[in-house]
């Protein structure tokens, strides 16, 4: 078996393991994220009531918060990853794998999206039955334009990674990100064209056309869903460039495995 199949593999196992083990706390999670959907919710129905807002918004809502969680769980791979490795003092293990941190990481992001995927997928069914609002669940089409859409949030991570391996403590400014996120999901990539450029944003625009639009690729267009494509390719690299340039400062100061 290929070597790095076998990377792979290992880090499927370990998330499998990660989440039985600790099975509880996993649950505790999804209620927790269940509850703030029920907060968004109720406040959103008030404050439509108050002003009159009418119409079929609420799928609109569901899928901008699924999404978002979504994008913030594979950005925290990325970056927590790095920073818990450097706090446990593993981090220099990692680099001197076989396969490269590159390729590590790699796996990891791909096996944290299919567990990501299956929470996901547990609380969008919670929000459909909560609302009862009915949305398209085309497979074909939105699993591309997952993946296309969380290269950007991938690049994120790994940017916020890098500046984490610096400076070491930057909590209060990560859970910002948590914000930056919901303003690109909310961002009218659809009508204002420079936003499309922006990572995730255009993405979210054709999730949302699929879902609650009814459109499938076909219907979507060749051209959009490769501009997607290479504006999340672009931040993908961008983040990983970012990320390559501040592990190469870290190293020179010797600080790469102190926390």
């Amino acid at each position: 078996m290929p070597k790095k199949v076998l990377l792979l593999q290992a880090f499927f196992k370990k998330e499998f393991i990660l989440f039985r083990r600790y099975f509880l706390n996993s649950l505790g999670g999804m209620l927790t994220l269940y509850i703030i959907f029920l907060l968004v919710m109720g406040g959103f129905q008030g404050v439509s009531a108050l002003t009159g807002v009418g119409g079929n918004t609420v799928e609109g809502l569901v899928v901008g918060y699924v999404l978002w969680l979504f994008m913030l769980s594979t950005y925290q791979d990325v970056s927590h990853t790095v920073r818990r490795e450097a706090q446990e003092g593993t981090l220099e293990q990692l680099y001197m794998s076989a396969h490269g941190f590159g390729w590590v990481m790699g796996a990891k992001v791909v096996a944290g999206f299919f567990t990501n995927l299956i929470v996901v997928s547990v609380l969008l069914m919670a929000a459909l039955l909560t609302t009862g609002v009915r949305l398209n669940l085309d497979l074909m089409s939105l699993l591309p334009l997952l993946i296309g859409t969380l290269l950007g949030s991938v690049g994120i991570g790994f940017a916020i990674g890098g500046i984490t391996l610096i400076l070491k403590r930057i909590d209060s400014y990560t859970q910002m990100v948590q914000f930056l996120l919901i303003a690109l999901v909310a961002a009218p990539a659809g009508r204002v064209l420079w936003m499309r450029l922006l990572p995730c944003s255009y993405g979210s625009v054709l999730i949302a056309q699929v879902m609650v639009g009814k459109e499938n690729l076909v219907d979507l267009g060749l051209g959009n869903v490769a501009t997607m494509f290479l504006v999340g390719i672009v931040h993908l690299f961008l983040g990983y460039g970012i990320y390559k340039a501040c592990e190469r400062k870290a190293m020179l100061a010797g600080m790469l495995g102190h926390y």
